[in-house]
């Protein structure tokens, strides 16, 4: 095991400071794993710091509107002030079981093959909180091209390309389509999309290549639609019932995809570009925009992973059966054997799927 790449921690809780890559044979991580506490520990203090305590020392016995406070402030902490960090580190706001927000420590794991160099993402957080974000039940890889065709092509500002990459693959809920001869993710970026094509084993999907809405001339809508979860470990159970509603984002998708809407990176005032700042007024930006008491946090569609919604005091959660939705609407139609055929596509074997429907 040996270390190579060296470069000077942007902290002031740390001056002087090194972080480092770690090799081991055709397999490199940054930043380094025994560094990876040391790290953390100082972006910590710069984050909880400026936060009014009430909201700092939120845990899984705190309310609904502190734990929502607490996650918009680790992602704009982590989304905002840290997007283009120099020592390349990149943080990421995730939530644990009980729905507490913590800031994370993205380590890339690189590993070179005769096909190219392969690249997988940990998230690293304090008290043993160091999840393997699975997608319906299998692990994800990216190719070194999709990377650089993200940093390259899609609108991006000088240095943040790869927060931005981890914020739209780790924070958006996913749909398949079809686009030209291969299988895609589609998320939303901004106001545009873009497709993320992908191969499938039995453990992984290994994502291929990232399109923009120039570089794609064919795209299908498969009804129902094809949905994927992201969750914490590889134990994976596809939920009957939702909190969200597929057909209504891959309907405003696809419109993206056909119109070729543009992205266009949203310019950030003033006030979100001092942290000590903002962390001082989380709490009244929170109800400014609605929350209070009685607001809640829950995962998308109540399974523990990256992806959370947000509920004000007078909402109330989604509860859509997709089944029975389209049973009702298209009666004539066997809707059993077609989201048995979806299930298929997107990690669930037959005998799982008629097991969920008992």
């Amino acid at each position: 095991m040996s270390s190579s790449k060296h470069v000077p921690f942007d902290s002031i809780y740390r001056p002087g400071f090194e972080v480092v890559e770690e090799r081991q044979g055709k397999v490199s991580r940054y930043p380094h794993t025994e560094q990876l506490p040391l790290l953390l520990r100082a972006l910590n203090l710069e984050f909880y710091a400026p936060l009014p305590g009430h909201i700092a020392r939120t845990d899984k016995r705190g309310d609904g509107f502190h734990k929502c406070t607490l996650k918009q402030a680790a992602t704009l902490f982590c989304g905002v002030f840290n997007k283009a960090r120099t020592d390349g580190l990149r943080l990421f706001a995730l939530v644990d079981a009980d729905l507490v927000a913590r800031v994370t420590l993205v380590q890339q794991v690189t590993e070179a093959s005769p096909l190219g160099r392969a690249h997988r993402f940990r998230f690293y957080g304090s008290n043993g909180f160091f999840p393997d974000i699975h997608i319906s039940g299998k692990r994800v890889a990216f190719a070194d091209h999709v990377l650089q065709r993200f940093s390259r092509r899609v609108p991006n500002k000088v240095g943040e390309d790869m927060v931005n990459f981890l914020l739209t693959f780790y924070g958006c809920a996913f749909i398949g389509m079809k686009v030209g001869q291969s299988r895609a993710f589609i998320l939303p970026y901004f106001d545009s999309a873009l497709a993320f094509t992908y191969t499938e084993t039995e453990e992984e999907f290994f994502v291929t290549t990232c399109l923009t809405v120039n570089e794609i001339n064919s795209v299908e809508i498969e009804l129902p639609p094809l949905t994927f979860n992201q969750h914490y470990g590889k134990d994976f159970t596809r939920p009957r019932i939702r909190n969200w509603l597929p057909t209504q984002d891959v309907t405003t998708l696809y419109k993206k995809l056909r119109d070729k809407v543009p992205a266009v990176p949203k310019e950030e005032t003033d006030f979100f570009k001092n942290w000590k700042q903002l962390a001082i007024w989380m709490n009244d930006c929170m109800k400014i925009s609605g929350h209070g008491p009685g607001s809640r946090l829950c995962f998308l569609d109540n399974i523990p992973g990256p992806m959370t919604i947000e509920i004000k005091p007078n909402e109330k959660e989604g509860v859509f059966d997709e089944l029975e939705a389209y049973k009702k609407a298209y009666p004539k139609e066997d809707w059993d054997k077609a989201f048995a055929v979806n299930a298929a596509k997107t990690g669930e074997t037959p005998e799982e799927h008629r097991r969920r429907l008992k």
